[in-house]
């Protein structure tokens, strides 16, 4: 085989040569590498800022105490109002039925004959208020024509002197005699001696309330008859 003798001191030559391009490519990949971490680095780092920026701040509120209250009061239990009961009264005379009745809490006159069947065919009423209010335990006693009542205990619905009956059922303190005015809830015979005398030594009285003068009447007494009385002129 024809050619050129090979020349070990060409090679070497050669290599010699090529050594500074491949150390130079070596450094060119290292700073090209370095170059593209920093990039990131910075990538990272900037998209951390624009988080961190984003971010919603905390807002700072201070918590303020509930307003206080006034304590409740307790509600008072609500007062049961007393009831008046039923009354007792003790019916008689010219009647159907005379006899202890039980009515309701201010019945009349009428209403305790009713409770008794009625009114006798004798029954003779001039002499008897049906309007009156009743008191529990009084006694009704309806005479009969051409009777005269005979003198009951305690309020009655008997007859009543002419002078002093006004007609509408109420009885006139200036002209009632002591009798008359027994026939009143709460008059016993001494408090309607005690009127009369009253009367006597002071003139007529001037109005209703002046029975509170009268020993032995108090307001109590005077509730329970003053839809009952009047005052007229002085006899």
């Amino acid at each position: 085989m024809s050619g050129r003798p090979h020349d070990p001191s060409s090679a070497q030559a050669f290599d010699a040569a090529d050594a500074p391009v491949q150390r130079g490519g070596q450094n060119g990949r290292a700073i090209a590498a370095t170059a593209l971490v920093t990039s990131l680095l910075w990538l990272v780092a900037f998209a951390l800022w624009l988080a961190l920026a984003g971010r919603p701040q905390p807002v700072a509120f201070e918590v303020q105490p509930p307003p206080a209250t006034a304590t409740p009061q307790p509600t008072p239990a609500p007062t049961a109002t007393p009831t008046a009961g039923p009354i007792w009264v003790d019916v008689g005379g010219a009647v159907a039925a005379p006899g202890l009745y039980q009515l309701p809490p201010g019945a009349r006159v009428q209403q305790a004959i009713e409770a008794a069947g009625g009114l006798a065919a004798d029954a003779d009423t001039r002499s008897v208020s049906l309007a009156r209010p009743l008191a529990d335990g009084e006694k009704v006693y309806v005479p009969a024509t051409g009777e005269t009542p005979p003198p009951q205990e305690g309020p009655t619905a008997g007859s009543r002197a002419a002078p002093a009956d006004l007609g509408m059922g109420r009885l006139d303190i200036n002209r009632a005699t002591a009798a008359e005015l027994e026939a009143l809830p709460a008059i016993g015979p001494k408090t309607a001696q005690a009127i009369v005398e009253y009367r006597q030594a002071n003139g007529p009285f001037r109005s209703v309330e002046d029975l509170l003068k009268v020993k032995g009447i108090g307001e109590a007494t005077l509730a329970k008859i003053r839809d009952l009385i009047t005052v007229g002129p002085a006899p």
